[in-house]
């Protein structure tokens, strides 16, 4: 008689724990943009304020984003075909006014801007994970006019600015060009000022192509001011790449700190 109990009570328990639904991780949750594809479950999940992610552009350029980070993992008891899932969030995203560059068949890249905020979203799928690595680069838009920057150089006798590059190059990123242009503008405002543009890096990478880097970046900006029709007399530029931090490089806001081009007035 006890054996036939026992065998009825494994019998129950496999029963129940086949049918017991898979459960997320405690203290996870899905993102406020996206819901999660049906059947799958979260298995990993963090959060960090400030985080920096590669991702690629619509041009296949690689970049760097920086900002809140969230990184969620899906599993799911079932097979589920990865462009199925890729094609989902695409749609997701053109619905709320974004724009997805489908890398593979496992991975898309998405885009949303809504006012001054901006989110990046890789989606890695297979049949049976998919992970979402999503930064919210939030409220980080400079606020910057001719006559801020103007104000900044009187009252300190510099002004930074964090103008964006394609990572590794000394190309501007079109988003900065609105910070070349109120440079520009300033500068047709105060005849009289003359400036050095001075580059600097962040610790990552030799010391030696930090500096190359830091140098081509200061030259680029000189270059767009003086195509703004500003006098190339009232200009210099000069490159320190990792020389003179002005925060921590071990931690990812500080590097992002690091990253930029300072207007120093010349007497």
């Amino acid at each position: 008689m006890k054996t036939v109990v026992y065998t009825i009570a494994l019998i129950l328990f496999f029963l129940f724990t086949s049918y017991c639904p898979a459960q997320d991780i405690e203290g996870s949750k899905d993102h406020s943009m996206f819901n999660r594809i049906s059947g799958f479950y979260i298995t990993e999940y963090l959060e960090e304020d400030f985080a920096t992610e590669e991702f690629v552009d619509e041009n296949g350029n690689d970049l760097k984003v920086e900002g809140k980070r969230t990184y969620i993992r899906y599993e799911c008891d079932c097979e589920e075909a990865p462009l199925k899932i890729i094609r989902n969030y695409s749609n997701a995203a053109k619905n709320i006014g974004g724009k997805s560059y489908e890398y593979s068949d496992h991975s898309v890249y998405i885009n949303i801007k809504k006012g001054n905020r901006e989110t990046w979203v890789n989606v890695w799928a297979s049949p049976e994970i998919y992970i979402l690595t999503i930064i919210e680069k939030g409220d980080v838009e400079q606020e910057i006019t001719a006559n801020s920057i103007l104000k900044e150089i009187n009252e300190t006798g510099k002004a930074i600015l964090y103008i964006s590059f394609d990572s590794g190059k000394a190309t501007i990123r079109q988003e900065s060009m609105p910070i070349v242009e109120q440079i520009i503008e300033m500068m047709k405002q105060a005849k009289d000022i003359k400036l050095s543009v001075e580059g600097h890096t962040d610790s990552d990478g030799s010391n030696e192509s930090n500096q190359k880097l830091s140098e081509a970046r200061a030259e680029a900006v000189v270059d767009a001011i003086v195509k703004g029709s500003i006098d190339t007399a009232r200009l210099s530029s000069a490159g320190f790449g990792e020389e003179k931090p002005i925060a921590d490089n071990s931690t990812a806001e500080g590097k992002a700190k690091n990253r930029r081009v300072e207007l120093i007035r010349i007497k």
